[in-house]
């Protein structure tokens, strides 16, 4: 909660008046200046800026902080209309919240913070915290502000997410690069075929005898390996460019199927048998669709290296997706491995805590956090019957 100073308005003193007092008596005079010297210096020692107007939006006060983050001094903003320390989508708001307040009472700005684009002396706007409090005065009503520069804070959050963007896709491209032999293999595979019925349509053209046929089935062959090289590359292209992240309405089941062929050919190059189930009319999420992915592939390669020294007839990866409630999804990956065990499930989601001999040990730090910013929760149990189920679950898009 952001800190609101409710400051008391000392009237200044008329300029005929006497400063002194009969030695004895007590000059009320003089308390009230005593008062405003304190007052000016308690305004002064404040880190935050503090500015006061009064019921038409003038400005009567601003302390030594405000000085220095607008680059004013007191005497050029003193009788200004507040406008000029704030943008101009901000000013219109403002004003509203300030003119409804004094019709009805009702608080929206008065004891809250809200954040505002302020406007420097030079017109440069920076990002800035307001908190409103009201004072009495005998010249009336008064409003005090006080305003906190929120640039260091932006700037440090707006780093922070670029690092977490450059860690999530540097730990995409570390299960790529997990996958690069099978994804080799998988490249091979058409590539030979192309090679092959290159070599066939050479024959046949050096013999010169063959039909229109013959070289047209070779060529279709070729285009259809071709296009299969292709769509690998396009999907691992993908999963692993660099990107911003970006939040829209999206299926699950559309995400899942989109990896489903990397997943795929994992399971099989490592001889995993995998069973994909989702429920039938999921509602949809909210959500950056290439995380949800790089969480859902991240597990089910998890899922198949515990079962590398299982033997193969048992290896059996599911994937299933349901609603766990109407505004909740669930989806759990289910091996049939080892299981976790307890020593090590308290680290499991450590940062660089890996179980792996080549891991970086960010896989599933980095998951739990791509789901916990969406709003779900990422975890793991063992099965009664062996393995361990790694779920996490996802708020749908349903609207309150």
């Amino acid at each position: 909660m952001r800190a609101v100073y409710l400051v008391p308005v000392v009237p200044t003193p008329p300029d005929n008046a006497s400063r002194t007092a009969p030695p004895g008596n007590h000059n009320p005079l003089a308390s009230a200046l005593s008062d405003l010297a304190e007052f000016d210096a308690l305004l002064d020692a404040a880190v935050d800026a503090i500015v006061a107007i009064d019921q038409k939006g003038l400005i009567i006060r601003f302390n030594k902080a405000a000085e220095d983050m607008f680059g004013y001094t007191a005497a050029e903003v003193g009788g200004q209309p507040l406008n000029i320390l704030m943008g101009p989508t901000d000013v219109t708001d403002h004003q509203q919240f300030v003119d409804r307040y004094l019709r009805t009472r009702a608080g929206r700005i008065i004891g809250r913070g809200r954040e505002v684009v302020a406007r420097r002396r030079d017109g440069s706007e920076f990002p800035a915290s307001l908190s409103v409090g009201e004072a009495r005065s005998p010249q009336g009503l008064r409003f005090i502000g006080l305003i906190r520069d929120l640039t260091s804070q932006k700037q440090a959050e707006e780093e922070a997410l670029r690092h977490r963007e450059q860690l999530m896709h540097a730990s995409r491209l570390t299960t790529m690069g997990e996958m690069a032999a099978t994804m080799a293999h998988e490249l091979n595979q058409p590539l030979a075929a192309i090679a092959t019925y290159t070599a066939a349509c050479q024959r046949l053209l050096a013999v010169g005898d063959c039909s229109h046929t013959e070289v047209l089935t070779a060529l279709r062959e070729i285009g259809a390996q071709a296009h299969r090289t292709a769509e690998v590359i396009q999907r691992m292209r993908d999963f692993t460019r660099s990107r911003a992240s970006l939040r829209k309405i999206v299926h699950l089941e559309a995400l899942v199927n989109e990896v489903r062929p990397l997943a795929e050919l994992d399971a099989k190059a490592n001889h995993v048998r995998l069973f994909i189930y989702i429920a039938p009319g999921l509602p949809a999420i909210n959500a950056d669709g290439v995380q949800i992915q790089q969480v859902i592939l991240n597990l089910l390669r998890n899922g198949v290296d515990a079962m590398r020294d299982v033997p193969e007839a048992n290896r059996l990866l599911r994937l299933h997706a349901r609603a766990e409630s109407p505004r909740l999804l669930r989806v759990d990956t289910i091996d049939r491995g080892h299981g976790v065990p307890e020593a090590v499930r308290e680290q499991l989601f450590t940062p660089f805590f890996t179980t792996k001999a080549t891991g970086m040990g960010m896989g599933l730090a980095i998951s739990r956090s791509i789901i916990t910013a969406h709003g779900g929760k990422l975890d793991c149990a063992n099965n009664p019957d062996g393995g361990a189920t790694f779920f996490f679950t996802l708020p749908t898009a349903i609207e309150t």
